[in-house]
């Protein structure tokens, strides 16, 4: 009898510890499946540049399975985030310091550190054409105006507004010290006697300048103005930030559009042409706008 007592405590236990095990491992395997989940979000949101959403969903991960790639990943991610951040206020010092950090992250997500080289390059370089050229030039015009020196402060002013890159590849990001330079100008103009807007001003020039440095046909210079105006970076009259351009990949990444061929402009040229059809925010954006847009 006491055996019998003793074999069934012996089988009781031994299942008690076979369902214990049984349960660990359950939770073990609904763990790791979020986890993939959630870094599968991640990777996603941080290829359609939406850095912010992509930390959030590594930081995540995260505390599902503390890894030291999920770690990375989301540091990595909130690198990004603040260097878009600043970039967005024209702080673009601050955000080759966050860039930098982004770059030389142990352990991180190949795809966001390409995004950082090819980010930082970009940025360096305007920051360059500021420190080097814009900058001085309008400080100039600046202490022209305050010394009640209009003529030189148009004419300062005037050089900022001609130089060729605030109309390039990297419009955007020469915003805040155009805007700057063509209120400078307005005022000097002002004082001058002359009312004639300074946006309007800057343009002629560069007409002008193009004019004398190309000896082209009509037919060129129609096709010139039309590659311009397509290669605008603005959206009803506002500029789009890179930041604004993350979010509209991201938005429609949600919707299974893949975006990774089309270049900032398309994103634009896109988000313009959705404007037009009433879509004029990015949650309103619709598989259609994408087929439309792609046809």
């Amino acid at each position: 009898m006491k055996k019998s007592k003793l074999w069934i405590a012996t089988v009781a236990l031994f299942a008690m510890f076979t369902v214990a095990g049984c349960s660990s491992q359950a939770g073990s395997s609904n763990n790791s499946s979020t986890y993939a989940s959630l870094m599968a979000a991640g990777k996603k949101a941080a290829k359609a540049q939406n850095y912010k959403k992509a930390q959030e969903k590594f930081a995540a991960a995260n505390k599902e399975k503390n890894t030291e790639e999920s770690k990375a990943y989301a540091k990595q991610a909130e690198q990004l985030s603040k260097a878009a951040n600043n970039i967005d206020k024209y702080n673009y010092n601050s955000s080759l310091t966050q860039l930098t950090k982004a770059i030389g992250q142990r352990n991180g997500y190949s795809v966001m550190t390409n995004q950082a080289k090819k980010l930082y390059n970009t940025i360096d370089e305007v920051q360059n054409n500021l420190d080097n050229e814009l900058t001085p030039l309008y400080r100039k015009a600046q202490a022209a105006y305050e010394n009640e020196n209009y003529d030189k402060a148009e004419d300062y002013a005037t050089q900022v507004l001609s130089m060729p890159y605030l109309d390039g590849q990297y419009k955007e990001y020469y915003e805040d010290i155009r805007q700057n330079a063509e209120r400078l100008l307005d005022k000097a103009k002002n004082k001058n006697g002359d009312t004639s807007d300074a946006t309007k001003n800057s343009s002629d020039n560069a007409s002008d300048k193009s004019s004398s440095d190309v000896d082209s046909d009509s037919s060129s210079d129609s096709s010139s103005s039309s590659s311009d105006s397509s290669s605008s970076m603005m959206v009803d009259g506002q500029a789009v930030t890179a930041n604004t351009i993350a979010q509209v990949r991201s938005k429609l990444a949600d919707i299974g559009a893949d975006t990774s061929n089309w270049s900032d402009q398309d994103v634009v040229n896109f988000m313009q042409q959705a404007s037009n059809n009433g879509h004029t925010t990015i949650d309103s954006y619709t598989q259609s706008d994408v087929n439309n847009y792609n046809k």
